[in-house]
């Protein structure tokens, strides 16, 4: 349901943008460069999840003495991928440079497990891993062909993330409801290859990297703390109205 929310929300922007191109008349003279863009765009991301953390959850829980001790765990699924989808708008100096801010909204990744105590089934347990992030960052551009419209683009800047770990664990005699977050600040990186056409409209294809984020997971007499930490990627493709 989330992502089907998402989705729409991708594609009725992108369709904002193709309303509001300019007439026909200054689209046939619409540079590429200097200029204001503003684009969206949707595609897969990919979180790489530190698996010592998420893996270990019941071990966490016997050190903390909480659980009734002997628990071990079995997970039943994790999702690595879902949608992503950013809305972005920048300005480009010249052909070379520009500066770019957006907004990236990753899928609720979904985690669950079993848990066994001294062998024996004890309860099960579920995480909903969520992701978003607010970004700036600086975009070097190199045009490959002139006339036409095709460049390399680089993307070197700030990821402002926060991740919202929603959790259900019964395991044993533990068992705790909730939601824990995390806010931080990582280098965010990326390469494209696009294409400016004359009509003012632009398309993309990207990876980006938005670095490692949440903290470690904790464990105290109050149960599970901290978000689990991943690795975020998104590859995406994106559609741009130059102004």
């Amino acid at each position: 349901m989330q992502s089907t929310k998402q989705l729409g929300m991708a594609v009725a922007t992108i369709a904002g943008l193709v309303t509001a191109l300019p007439s026909p008349a200054q689209q046939r003279a619409m540079p590429s460069a200097p200029g204001f863009y503003f684009g969206a765009g949707a595609g897969v991301g990919y979180a790489n999840y530190n698996n010592n953390e998420f893996d270990n959850i019941a071990n966490g829980l016997n050190g903390a003495g909480i659980g009734g001790g002997g628990l071990t765990q079995n997970q039943t699924s994790r999702e690595t991928t879902d949608f992503g989808w950013k809305v972005f708008g920048g300005y480009r100096f010249n052909p070379y440079i520009g500066v770019e801010g957006g907004y990236t909204g990753f899928s609720r990744m979904d985690i669950q497990y079993q848990f066994n105590q001294n062998g024996v089934p004890a309860g099960n347990g579920s995480m909903s891993y969520n992701v978003y992030s607010w970004n700036l960052s600086v975009v070097p551009r190199l045009p490959l062909h002139q006339p036409g419209g095709l460049y390399l683009q680089g993307k070197l800047g700030a990821a402002f993330t926060t991740v919202e770990n929603t959790f259900n664990l019964n395991a044993g005699t533990y068992s705790q409801q909730g939601t824990n977050e995390k806010s931080r600040t990582n280098v965010l990186a990326g390469v494209g290859l696009g294409y400016d056409f004359p009509n003012g409209l632009s398309i993309i294809g990207e990876y980006e990297y938005y670095g490692r984020v949440g903290d470690s997971f904790s464990y105290g007499s109050g149960g599970l703390g901290g978000t689990g930490r991943a690795d975020m990627n998104l590859f995406s493709v994106s559609g741009l109205i130059r102004f």
